[in-house]
């Protein structure tokens, strides 16, 4: 194995506050509202809007809570039931995993992340021909097999916020250059200037990590890495798209390689990314 396993890399950090996760939630929401045109809800068009998307009262009347209630959760300041959520990210076309995030940032009970890598250093040796890689629950880098290390490059040492599979994906050059247009259209949640399936899917992972504990010192030294090594996708960074990970595709060495995301279903903790042909 190239990489040996870094130890102590899933120490785990006190949940954040309720607040803390609240606001996440409401900042998700309102996200997520004003990226949803109108007219695919039929909504009849009445002239030019402020701000784009749906407006407030437009999500509560489709979702069948009150106005106030509803902004009062962009707020932070109430929590929502599972039925709420249920039918707000339906009005939304949130999926099923982004729901269950929702309804983890609107509580304080449960851990903050599940598996710890330890638990799945051993699964990273089952693919010794695929590139694969073992991340903790904020994508940061644990080990990588040999066939990563070639075909897609040795993971960076030293600063924690470059050794992070984002951070290799987007900002290293050696990286970056081995991997093709990918075979099929990508499928986003955000704007920007067209990043690639498993970026988008892996940043989404990322945001639902990083959502349980917005003030982790960690989470900041990722995000400024990416933003200052990967500015010109800066929309992507912003975003914050929920959801499933998804089989993202990939092209690397000429060859059309579907993405998995090996761990607990729906859950931010330890997985193993494995590269496997299409």
């Amino acid at each position: 194995m190239g990489v040996p396993v870094v130890t102590g890399s899933a120490t785990a950090r006190p949940r954040a506050a309720t607040a803390d996760r609240r606001r996440e939630l409401g900042a998700c929401l309102r996200s997520y509202r004003e990226r949803v045109a109108p007219a695919t809800l039929g909504l009849p068009d009445r002239g030019r809007r402020r701000t784009p998307g749906l407006r407030r009262e437009e999500v509560a009347a489709l979702a069948g809570v009150g106005l106030t209630w509803y902004t009062w959760l962009e707020q932070g300041r109430v929590t929502a039931s599972d039925e709420v959520l249920t039918a707000v990210g339906r009005v939304l076309g949130i999926d099923a995993p982004g729901v269950a995030h929702l309804t983890r940032l609107s509580r304080d009970d449960g851990p903050a992340v599940g598996t710890a890598p330890e638990e799945l250093a051993p699964v990273l040796a089952s693919w010794p021909g695929h590139p694969a890689v073992l991340l903790d629950a904020r994508l940061g880098v644990v080990a990588a097999n040999d066939t990563w290390e070639v075909a897609v490059g040795r993971p960076a040492d030293g600063d924690p916020g470059r050794r992070h599979v984002l951070w290799q994906l987007a900002a290293d050059p050696a990286a970056r250059a081995r991997f093709e247009p990918g075979p099929g259209p990508s499928v986003l949640t955000c704007p920007g200037p067209g990043p690639d399936e498993l970026l988008a899917a892996l940043h989404r992972r990322f945001r639902m990590a990083s959502d349980l504990d917005p003030t982790d010192p960690g989470t900041r030294g990722v995000r400024d890495a990416l933003r200052t090594d990967a500015p010109e996708r800066a929309p992507l960074w912003e975003c914050r798209g929920v959801g499933a990970f998804g089989r993202p595709r990939v092209r690397l060495g000429g060859v059309d390689r579907t993405a998995y995301l090996l761990g607990e279903a729906g859950v931010p903790g330890a997985a193993v990314l494995v590269l496997l042909p299409s």
